[in-house]
């Protein structure tokens, strides 16, 4: 049969689309396009607009393949890339291809599968093939894609502020590569960031065999190294410790939030809620211990919290030492300090009781001594090589940033090279860093933005983003890991191996090679084979770093015991705790809107860092949240907001670090306040002797996603402690409201739901009927299951002001509630206003739980009854669906959900960058111009057009998925149970079965996004018309329940109960042998294992009945 071509079907007018990217080069407007902004020398675009249009960009490195650079020796190597009309073997238009890559990170790597369509990776994953993994990942991994279609990104290469082309600069490289092979890199100092990569160590080491006199520097504002110093000091050789959460009964976390805010928490997640899990009342489970300042996410899962200033910490450790036999010295009667005895003498003993089973942690806020006496601590419970494995770990060859200014001051450097650190923003500042650097006569950076110190340095290189290079990098055990590119550099930047080979002169520059090379030294294999299955799989097994033993150094502690005494803090002697933060790390992902919008773990604050302090620490200095204060130390002063932190220490101030970012980006400016002033070389994370100070004026305004701290009692989220789960173990059900008599004349189900579903009967012969189950003992709450889903499902940012008015996008959160002994509330607090919270007692001690709460698709919805246009309906598979196409925008669906998962598109959100998305009043097309031109004009032009500049516009459309539609102002969406993922797999299963009518998808076939990325995989997903399937076994499991069972709505998302593991002989226990939500349940409601309210316990639901699914 003849094919007809298509009709051409592009506008007269308009912006023009081309089918790829051969017919764009061959247009005359292009080849102009050409010669105006690649002549002789040049490889990237140097006009400040158009050299940010991504298709241009990509046109242009297909049409400049194999054209070189003159003869002036800093060409560099041309990777051919083939344009979609010569597609590789294989290859299927509108289907998406999976590379496994990496992440590199400050100790490690994470291992990723990374999803790409029609080129360009829109999607990473965690590599579920990976040895000892699970397929999750962390937040930071999850918004990296963003990161890649940065239009704030460092797309030139600049000399002094100006832009150069890429010839001039690597020529100047070649230069300076020159000059110091004449003298063996005598003045040449090297300033980069911690890596784990052994093909930049080999780099290295190859550079000072050829320049021996050139000096290198290693500097990251999180010290993750001090472990392994730690452990290097502690047991006289070269060693790394790896902590085995997954083989630990009993851990001990002191000023440790291995959860949150330590290296690799996605791997400690994984192996610390491995142990948690629980099916059966017989089962067993470890018990975590937390001594902190800051309320944490360990603290928050932990079974049992001490609260303490963090500069106390050390005595804490100290006299857990002294009670299991250490000799501490005088460190425990020297103590300034008043501790709880009881607890510790408690925990000391449980530690001992679980010897070689027992886990003792401390964090990389603490000083070396802390470090020190939790090694001799783990030593003296047998712990070493077993819950910490020792392995061999390769000798430090740099210095620190200490060393490196010592050396500015003298003179000694000519030239200083910076890769990738930004010690201009976050060095200490007692260095006066900005001052410090311009001793240096020439001055070379390579970063990923022209941030502070690009501005500050001669010459600036752009830095390639991980999935633009070719790297390698060992996982925290030392496995290599591939970081494969999955698109070429957009901008033409640089990968760390490249620009350091070519600053040294090497001969071989390109990364792929170094990387090949590299591997094939650390395998022993060097044949395309082994090349290829590495590429392939993600890792080369068998290449973990080797374990060894050690014993502890007699001389040790000797450093421990001279540590200085901790003094009691008060308001008059207050100390100032700087910490990682969650969402933006030390500061480079300040530009990341997705973290930007991730409300903090604890505080559910966006868009900004605040002063965190106790109750009665503020009610002592006079401050409540939203004061502007002043807090000085070591003679620095910053300003900040306050903001009181159930559960804080007392007289302790918490400061995250990565706000006050100066240059950083349209999204990231002007949020948070700088507190690098208070990190200092001599004090660290932690500094006492604090002042603080209120300023006058107007309260700060602070974007809180939850405002609201308490359950009152409610049911919503379900615990008991492990021995009353022995003894109860259906105790989730029994907290179900009570069940109404059944009325006599009363055909049918009963309870009967408020709203029927017309599909009760099509369900039952549908072959699947999808479910979804929650572990409330898996989910420790670390957000990464929010970008995710925000990644995958095209979910835009809305700014600090809508986000403070109620309209945040994210179709998943994260509800986090504290509990307190209901004895300490007022009979009254209830119906106070949640601004009063704050000035409450029940929030000095507290407990908390999280619950991710998103769509629960109820079979029974009442979002589907009010929709006067059947906008949102179920299907027969029992997923409730939206039909955007008829949205009109009433909301009633929105206000008639209980559970309060659904988002409404007030304004064009993925059209409006940030400064349109400022109240009260919100501009309009008629109003308002973008980039010098008229919107309307714009807009009648184009009506995709919106008001972003085009190099922004250009970038952030590469980043949709297109298997999820991009929903429009007036439309409500929500949680869709990635109905997109669901239909590619029903699609792929029926092709497979052909004829045989096997169309039932395989249980584990479709994983959710959030599903997927959870480091505790907390969240199942799958069929629970498959009586085998994983989520349809956790249904059956007794501590399955729903949330507000009482309507009766049966949601097909239901939730396993939290259960705690407190030790029966600590002091808290004997006070509270409940955890405090039961108690105010039964404060509330009355004893759920007894009776409760008017009815009786034979009145409840039955057994069997989880009232829900």
């Amino acid at each position: 049969m003849k094919t007809i071509p298509p009709t051409d079907t592009t506008p007269a007018t308009g912006r023009h689309y081309w089918r790829g990217l051969d017919q764009l080069a061959d247009t005359p407007e292009f080849k102009q396009f050409l010669q105006r902004e690649f002549p002789e020398n040049a490889s990237e675009l140097t006009d400040p607009v158009s050299r940010r249009h991504f298709v241009k960009i990509m046109s242009a490195s297909f049409a400049l393949a194999g054209i070189g650079l003159g003869a002036t020796g800093c060409r560099r190597p041309e990777d051919k890339l083939l344009p979609f009309g010569k597609a590789t073997e294989g290859f299927v238009h509108g289907a998406s291809q999976f590379f496994a890559t990496a992440m590199p990170t400050r100790g490690g790597a994470i291992p990723l599968v990374a999803k790409s369509y029609e080129g360009r990776p829109i999607k990473v994953e965690g590599n579920s093939l990976f040895p000892g993994g699970n397929g999750g990942t962390d937040r930071f991994a999850q918004a990296s894609i963003l990161n890649l279609y940065d239009p704030d990104r460092a797309t030139r290469f600049a000399k002094g502020g100006a832009a150069v082309t890429s010839g001039e600069a690597l020529e100047a490289l070649a230069g300076i590569a020159n000059k110091f092979a004449g003298n063996q890199g005598a003045g040449l100092a090297l300033l980069g960031e911690r890596t784990n990569s052994p093909s930049r160590r080999r780099l290295h080491q190859e550079i000072a065999k050829k320049l021996p006199q050139a000096k290198w520097y290693l500097y990251d504002a999180i010290d993750s190294e001090i472990h392994q110093r730690a452990a290097t000091k502690a047991f006289g050789k070269s060693v790394k410790p790896l902590f085995r959460y997954d083989v630990a009964d009993t851990i001990l976390a002191l000023d440790c939030d291995f959860i949150g805010g330590e290296e690799d928490a996605h791997n400690s997640i994984r192996q610390f809620t491995g142990k948690r899990k629980i099916e059966k009342a017989e089962d067993g489970m470890n018990r975590l211990y937390a001594v902190e300042s800051l309320f944490t996410l360990t603290g928050l899962n932990a079974d049992h919290r001490l609260r303490i200033a963090a500069s106390a910490v050390i005595q804490v450790a100290a006299a857990i030492a002294a009670e299991l036999g250490v000799n501490v010295g005088t460190l425990v009667s020297n103590s300034k300090v008043e501790l709880d005895k009881k607890w510790i003498a408690e925990c000391a003993k449980d530690l001992k009781a679980t010897s070689g089973k027992s886990l003792v942690v401390a964090g990389v806020r603490q000083p070396m001594a802390v470090h020190l006496i939790v090694a001799a601590i783990n030593e003296k419970l047998g712990n070493i090589g077993k819950t910490v494995e020792l392995v061999e770990a390769p000798a430090a060859i740099s210095a620190g940033i200490v060393e490196l200014a010592e050396s500015l001051n003298k003179g000694e450097v000519d030239t200083l090279v910076i890769t990738g650190a930004n010690p201009v923003y976050n060095a200490p500042a007692d260095l006066n860093w900005a001052a410090t650097q311009r001793k240096a006569k020439n001055i070379v950076r390579l970063g990923y933005y022209e941030d502070e110190t690009g501005a500050a340095s001669d010459w600036h290189f752009p830095l390639a983003h991980y999935l633009e290079c070719w790297n390698d990098s060992r996982t925290s055990d030392g496995t290599l890991v591939p970081i494969q590119p999955l698109i070429a550099p957009l901008f033409g930047g640089l990968s760390d191996l490249e620009f350091m080979a070519r600053l040294a002169g090497l001969t071989e520059t390109n990364p792929n090679k170094i990387v090949r090379a590299t591997f094939a030294a650390m395998t022993g294999d060097s044949s395309d084979a082994a090349w290829n299955k590495f590429l392939h799989d993600g890792f080369a097994a068998g290449t973990a770093m080797k374990k060894t033993s050690a014993s502890l150094s007699s001389s040790a502690l000797n450093d421990a015991l001279t540590a200085p005494t901790a003094t009691a803090t008060s308001k008059d002697n207050l100390e100032v705790v700087l910490y990682r933060d969650a969402k933006l790390d030390d500061g480079r992902y300040a530009n990341n809107g997705w973290l930007q919008e991730l409300p903090d773990p604890i505080t559910k604050i966006v868009w900004d860092n605040v002063v965190l302090v106790s109750r009665k620490t503020a009610r002592e200095l006079g401050v409540e949240n939203g004061d502007v204060v002043e807090v000085s130390a070591g003679g620095k002063t910053i300003k900040g907001a306050i903001w009181t932190q159930p559960g804080m220490a007392d007289f302790s101030l918490g400061i995250a670090l990565g706000y006050g970012r100066e240059k950083v980006g349209r999204v990231g400016v002007g949020t948070g306040f700088d507190a690098y002033p208070l990190y200092s070389t001599k004090t660290g994370y932690i500094t006492t002797g604090v002042t603080l100070k209120k300023v006058g004026g107007d309260k700060y305004p602070i974007s809180c996603t939850q405002s609201h701290w308490s359950m009152e009692g409610r049911a919503i989220v379900r615990e008991a402690n492990l021995e009353q789960f022995k003894s109860h173990p259906d105790f989730a059900d029994k907290m179900n409201a009570p069940v109404p008599p059944r009325p006599a004349n009363h055909v049918g189900e009963w309870p009967a739901p408020i709203y029927a579903n017309p599909l009760d009967k099509a369900k039952k012969t549908a072959l699947h009927q999808w479910g979804m189950t929650i572990d409330l003992n898996g989910c420790v709450g670390c957000g990464t299951c929010v970008v995710a889903c925000q990644s995958e499902n095209n979910i835009p940012i809305v700014g600090k002001d809508l986000v403070s008015r109620g309209r945040e996008m994210q179709w998943l959160r994260i509800d986090r509630y504290y509990s307190a002994d209901p004895k300490k509330r007022a009979w009254n607090s209830t119906f106070k206003p949640d601004e009063k919270q704050q000035f409450e007692e029940w929030i000095d001690d507290v407990q908390a739980v999280n619950q991710p709460m998103l769509c629960q698709h109820c079979e029974a919805a009442p979002c589907e009854s009010v929709c006067p246009v059947n906008a949102t309906v179920h299907d027969h598979e029992g997923l409730n669906v939206m039909a955007y196409n008829r949205c009109v925008g009433t909301r009633y669906c929105s206000n008639n959900c209980p559970y309060k998962v659904r988002r409404f598109n007030y304004l064009d959100y993925n059209k409006r960058s940030l400064k349109e998305l400022k109240g009260p009043f919100y501009p309009t097309t008629l109003l308002h111009s973008t980039e010098g031109e008229w919107d309307l004009a714009r807009w009648w032009k184009n009506q995709d057009a919106g008001m972003r500049q085009d190099d922004e516009w250009d970038l952030i459309r590469m980043l949709k998925n297109p298997d999820v539609t991009v929903r429009m102002r007036g439309v409500m969406e929500k949680c869709t149970f990635c109905v997109q993922r669901i239909e590619g797999a029903k699609i792929a299963q029926k092709i497979k079965a052909g004829e045989s009518g096997d169309v039932v998808v395989p249980d584990g076939t479709i994983k959710t996004a959030c599903e997927q990325a959870c480091p505790a995989g907390a969240i199942v997903f799958g069929n629970i018309a498959d009586e085998n399937s994983r989520v349809a076994k956790l249904k059956k499991q007794q501590r399955d329940y729903s949330v507000l069972d009482f309507l009766e709505t049966k949601p097909r998302t239901t939730y396993l109960a939290k259960v705690r593991n407190p030790n029966p002989k600590m002091p808290d226990y004997e006070a509270h042998p409940a955890p405090f939500t039961l108690e105010e349940f039964k404060e509330q409601n009355g004893d759920p294992f007894g009776h409760h309210g008017a009815a009786k316990a034979e009145d409840h639901a039955p057994a069997g009945a989880k009232g829900a699914h």
